[in-house]
């Protein structure tokens, strides 16, 4: 067994794992933790050794064999990931989220033994609870899509975004609050003012946007250069923020935030992107890299903040047709996305992203935000992949056209669709009608509801 000292949380947790088997080798649950533990330190190969001796001493433990699956699904290995899901359901029929995980990296068939246990837990949903009911109507919805029944599919996929909302916090007026006082906040003035402050570091590469809207593919595609490590979704630059704002910056009176940044010290600046390069640095594996990924989609909200801590950053912002970003987002369950789960907000939350969107091209110097649209990457990858290439200052690498073959941990919704060569079938999913959409239609507002 593989042993971690422990230096921090993750570490503790993979000790206290270990600790617990020494005592009681044959405990599953112990195996299951110690594999969580190692799946949270980012050791999937590690993790998938652990949960499956949690499934040989306990065949029933349908959480390790759903865990199996989610490692497996990471690293790209999607038939084995499907089929540990289907041993999920084979030992609990009534795990909601393992039908969920399922249908969203396979069709079922009519006839799919899951899809015919799917059918019977639906039936029985009804008082279940709102987590339960939603798990279950986003895998019903999804696999009635499947096999060419699109309206009755978006039924269940309407069922399962209100199950989610009625246990959903999501406060839409601080929301779009906070998005229209960045655009008061940061003027062209006080970013020329406080331009150059921050530190110098080139290495930072923020791809931003809605979910769905491409970002998983050109971290991807960014990926497969070898001068790019793709890191993934990280949140520092947000915590760091976070802590700022209630603890202030070294060596700078106060706090830090929006209402005190006219009269922040250029040190204030330069501590918040250096803060971010160490903490970043963490996350980055081998190296060096001349550039480095961060994915995190809601640094679009700080584009201002992160451009003055690290004036030298690269920014790539990835749209897609509104409407069918929207509906991607609609017909599935994210963790972080507490607005999607009602077709008004989703457009008004869209509508003000773009608006905050075009702010950050107005105020922001040229050359530091490229636009890029899902569907001329489709149309022209070389083209575009190019240009993305161009924009973070790197030499061109055909690497970059093969990215379906780089090995890398994808843990997003779009995992499938970037271990495939790019592909235009996804452009035009099924649709309801435009009475049901009509809530999301009048959220978009009439400029972006006509780029659909």
């Amino acid at each position: 067994m593989s042993a971690a000292p422990a230096t921090d949380p993750r570490d503790a947790a993979i000790l206290q794992a270990q600790q617990a088997l020494a005592r009681a080798p044959r405990d599953a649950e112990a195996w299951h933790q110690l594999g969580l533990a190692w799946e949270h330190r980012g050791a999937l190969d590690e993790a998938i050794r652990c949960y499956r001796r949690a499934v040989e001493i306990n065949p029933r433990a349908d959480g390790s064999h759903n865990n199996i699956a989610n490692c497996l699904h990471a690293q790209g290995r999607f038939d084995d990931a499907c089929a540990a899901w289907r041993a999920a359901i084979d030992a609990e029929p009534g795990g909601a989220l393992y039908y969920r995980n399922l249908v969203q990296s396979t069709t079922l068939a009519a006839d799919d033994p899951c899809f015919a246990s799917l059918e019977r837990q639906v039936a029985q949903a009804d008082g279940a609870s709102p987590d339960h009911q939603a798990d279950l109507f986003f895998a019903y919805g999804q696999a009635l899509a499947g096999i060419g029944e699109p309206a009755r599919g978006f039924a269940c996929v309407v069922r399962a975004n209100a199950a989610c909302r009625s246990v959903t916090r999501y406060d839409e007026a601080a929301m779009l609050g906070l998005f229209e006082r960045m655009s008061e906040v940061f003027t062209p003035d006080l970013v020329r003012e406080k331009g150059g402050a921050g530190d110098p570091s080139a290495s930072p590469v923020f791809v931003v946007g809605m979910p769905r809207s491409g970002s998983t593919l050109v971290e991807q595609i960014l990926a497969s250069h070898p001068g790019v490590y793709g890191a993934g979704e990280c949140t520092g630059f947000a915590q760091i923020l976070a802590h700022a704002a209630s603890h202030g910056v070294p060596g700078a009176p106060g706090t830090f935030g929006l209402e005190t940044l006219r009269d922040a010290p250029p040190a204030s600046l330069r501590w918040l992107g250096s803060e971010y390069l160490r903490r970043i640095a963490c996350a980055v594996e081998g190296g060096p890299h001349a550039r480095i990924v961060d994915k995190y989609l809601y640094n679009f909200i700080n584009l201002g903040f992160i451009h003055l801590a690290l004036p030298n950053a690269r920014f790539i912002h990835t749209r897609r047709a509104p409407l069918e970003t929207c509906l991607s987002i609609y017909s599935r369950r994210f963790q972080d996305v507490p607005f999607g789960y009602d077709l008004g907000e989703l457009g008004r939350f869209y509508r003000a992203h773009d608006a905050l969107m075009a702010h950050w091209r107005r105020v922001l110097p040229a050359g530091t935000l490229l636009e890029i649209q899902y569907e001329d990457v489709v149309g022209d990858l070389e083209g575009q992949a190019r240009r993305m290439l161009a924009h973070c200052g790197l030499d061109w690498d055909a690497r970059c056209l093969e990215f379906h073959r780089t090995e890398r941990q994808i843990g997003t919704a779009s995992a499938v669709q970037v271990r495939q060569p790019i592909y235009a079938t996804a452009l035009r999913r099924w649709r309801p009608d435009a009475a049901a959409l009509r809530p999301l239609l009048d959220g978009l507002g009439p400029q972006l509801a006509r780029g659909a």
